[in-house]
């Protein structure tokens, strides 16, 4: 078997794809992946004026709208995703990151000089997923008024997991992709191997040898898992004040503990929408609901690490654990 490699950039991040596959066809399949990850950004981006996203955003409170499949898709699992958090996770504080100044592009909202106060801010709570309608039969979506979603937090695990499978579908042995840290991997390595999947640290920077502070070692066989990782570090702007993870209980930045959540889920949507949600309680919250669904997850707050795996924690030395 032939294994081959790409990275690209997609939905803003950068990406990378490995397909373990017989020749030719692994090159192929890698061209399909990137081909099919823009046709996902097209469809799902909001800093894409005719995207169909925005389509629907703009039919709020007009009735049902005739969507494609990979819309309906995005948004059946964005009100899974809310029922499943008790609504922590919540799609549509679009109205909230667009107040922050989080309208365009990162690159282009980053690159700005300033910013508003926050006292210029008037947050309110996120209007939620319940008056979103879905219907499979007819293929429609409606929105309420004054509802628009965002799926920054869960739509490049979710095109990580559709990329995969389609993959699969096509004849790959065995697939990894990663978007921006939402990664999916499936089937078999080249050699027969388990996956192993870095964890780095990003309260350090990026050429720091202890960067790297877990490798999650995965057993061998045709195994499918997600891992992804939602952070307060990473994407920050107005001279580093301002973050793109909103509480939509009050519409405002989170103030957690925590600045960084991994964990480890059967897709990368799950373990997407799992760190996310995670990210927006306490450190000792986050753990004990973790703990209570037997979750794979490395914690972090500005001074500790808390893991939630008893094999993580046996082959830890010198971590402080909650």
């Amino acid at each position: 078997m032939h294994i081959a490699e790409r990275t690209f950039r997609a939905m803003g991040s950068d990406g990378h794809i490995f397909v373990v596959a017989d020749e030719p066809l692994g090159e192929e399949l890698v061209q399909l992946a990137i081909d099919r990850a823009e046709l996902l950004e097209a469809c799902w981006s909001r800093f894409r004026p005719a995207s169909e996203l925005n389509r629907l955003n703009s039919t709020a409170g007009h009735g049902p709208l005739h969507v494609s499949d990979d819309l309906f898709l995005l948004v059946d699992r964005m009100k899974q995703a809310w029922e499943l958090s008790g609504g922590l996770f919540d799609p549509t504080v679009l109205g909230s990151m667009t107040a922050l100044g989080y309208d365009a592009d990162f690159a282009t909202v980053s690159s700005r000089s300033s910013a508003s106060s926050l006292d210029d801010i008037a947050f309110s709570a996120a209007p939620g997923m319940a008056g979103v309608v879905l219907d499979a039969e007819a293929a429609t979506i409606t929105l309420p008024m004054g509802v628009a979603i965002d799926p920054g937090a869960i739509g490049k695990g979710l095109a990580s997991d559709v990329i995969a499978r389609e993959l699969t579908t096509a004849g790959a042995h065995g697939v990894l992709v990663n978007l921006g840290g939402d990664l999916v991997f499936t089937g078999s390595t080249e050699d027969g191997s388990g996956w192993a999947i870095g964890v780095e640290d990003e309260r350090l920077p990026v050429d720091d040898p202890d960067r790297l502070v877990r490798l999650l070692e995965f057993p061998t066989g045709p195994i499918t898992a997600g891992v992804a990782t939602s952070t307060t570090l990473k994407r920050r702007w107005a001279q580093g004040r301002r973050h793109h993870v909103i509480d939509p209980r009050t519409g405002a930045m989170s103030v957690s503990d925590l600045v960084q959540v991994t964990v480890v889920a059967d897709t990368a949507w799950e373990a997407e929408v799992t760190a996310t949600t995670a990210l927006l309680m306490t450190a000792d919250d986050a753990e004990r609901w973790l703990r209570q669904r037997d979750t794979t997850a490395i914690l972090m707050t500005i001074d500790r690490i808390v893991v939630t795996s008893d094999e993580l924690e046996s082959r830890d030395e010198g971590v402080q654990h909650g």
